[in-house]
C-alpha cells in the first residue's frame, strides 16, 4: 500500500500508474529529510556560477524597444518626407534621426562589420554600453584635470546645455545589431565634437557632418554635409570650401577607425594625448592654417 505522510508534496499518480505502484510496492511519497530540505533550500538561493568562456564571448542581447514596424513604401515615404522636411527645418532632429534610419541600412551594416575586426569594436558590439548621465557623469567629470578628455567633453556638453540623454531612440530600423550601431553612433556624436573640436556654429556643424560622413558612409551624413552650405553666407561658404571641408578629408585620412573605440575607457587621458593617438586634426588648427593660405592667394 501508499503511504500516507503530511510531508507530501507530490501530486497523485493516475489511476493506472497506481495499480502498478501498487504491485511492484513503489513508494511515491517518500517522506524528505530536513536535512535534505535544507540543502534544497541552500542551493536554491546560491549565487549563479560563473560564466563558461563561450557565455562571456556570447554578445549581449540588446532588444530595441521602441522599434515601429513599417514596410518598404512607407520606409520610402517617410525617408522622401523627412529629406524635404528637414531640409526646410535643419533644427528638427527627429526628422534628421528618421532620414539616417531610413536610408542607412547597408552603411550600418559596413560598420558592424568594421567594428568587428578591431578588438574594442567587438567588446561594444558584445558589452553593448550606453552613453548617459549614469554612464558618463557630467558633475563628477568637470573634477577631472582640466587637460583630460572626460573635462572637455563635461564642459562641452554643459556649458552648452546639452545632456547624454537627449539622443532619440532609434525606431525605424528592425535589426537589433544595426539598431544598436545606429544608437551607438548618435551617442559618441558629442565625443566626436570634442576631439575634433568642431564648433557648434552651422558651418562646424557642417564639417563635421562631412567627417562623419567619410567616416561612417551614412547617407544622412552626406546629405547634410551639401545641403547645409546653402543656408551659409559667401563669406561662411568660402570659408566651409577653404577650411572646414579640407580638414575633414585630412582628418578622416589621417585618424583611426573611431565607431571601433570605446570612449567611456579614455575620459581620464590627456585631450592632447588621446587625439594624437588616434590620429585626429583638430579643426580649429587646421582652418585657421588653411585661411591663413586662403589670405596668401587672394
Amino acid at each position: 500500500r501508499l503511504r500516507w505522510t503530511r510531508w507530501a508534496t507530490l501530486p497523485l499518480p493516475s489511476h493506472r500508474f497506481s495499480q502498478y505502484a501498487l504491485r511492484k510496492g513503489i513508494n511515491h511519497r517518500r517522506q524528505i529529510p530536513k536535512s535534505e530540505l535544507k540543502r534544497s533550500a541552500i542551493h536554491s538561493t546560491s549565487k549563479t556560477p560563473p560564466e563558461t568562456p563561450e557565455q562571456l564571448s556570447t554578445p549581449k542581447q540588446w532588444t530595441n524597444h521602441h522599434y515601429v514596424p513599417t514596410n518598404p513604401p512607407q520606409r520610402m515615404f517617410l525617408a522622401f518626407g523627412s529629406a524635404i522636411l528637414g531640409f526646410l527645418n535643419p533644427e528638427r532632429a527627429d526628422l534628421v534621426a528618421t532620414l539616417g534610419e531610413t536610408t542607412g541600412g547597408p552603411a550600418l551594416a559596413r560598420l558592424k562589420s568594421k567594428m568587428e575586426e578591431t578588438h574594442e569594436g567587438r567588446g561594444i558590439l558584445k558589452d553593448k554600453p550606453r552613453i548617459n548621465s549614469e554612464s558618463v557623469p557630467i558633475s563628477d567629470l568637470l573634477k577631472l584635470p582640466n587637460n583630460t578628455f572626460g573635462y572637455a567633453y563635461a564642459k562641452f556638453m554643459s556649458s552648452h546645455g546639452y545632456s547624454p540623454d537627449e539622443r532619440p531612440p532609434v525606431r525605424h530600423i528592425e535589426n537589433n545589431e544595426l539598431a544598436y550601431v545606429m544608437q551607438r553612433y548618435r551617442e559618441v556624436h558629442d565625443f566626436w565634437h570634442v576631439l575634433c573640436g568642431a564648433p557648434t556654429t552651422v558651418e562646424g556643424e557642417i564639417g563635421q557632418k562631412a567627417f562623419e560622413f567619410l567616416q561612417t558612409g551614412l547617407p544622412m551624413a552626406l546629405l547634410s554635409s551639401a545641403v547645409g552650405p546653402l543656408r551659409l553666407s559667401h563669406e561662411e561658404r568660402l570659408r566651409m570650401l577653404s577650411g572646414y571641408l579640407p580638414w575633414a578629408y585630412a582628418c578622416n585620412t589621417n585618424c583611426t577607425f573611431l565607431m571601433g573605440i570605446r570612449y567611456e575607457n579614455y575620459l581620464s587621458e590627456d585631450l592632447s594625448d588621446l587625439r594624437q593617438q588616434l590620429g585626429i586634426i583638430p579643426v580649429s588648427e587646421y582652418v585657421a592654417v588653411s585661411d591663413k593660405k586662403h589670405e596668401k592667394i587672394l
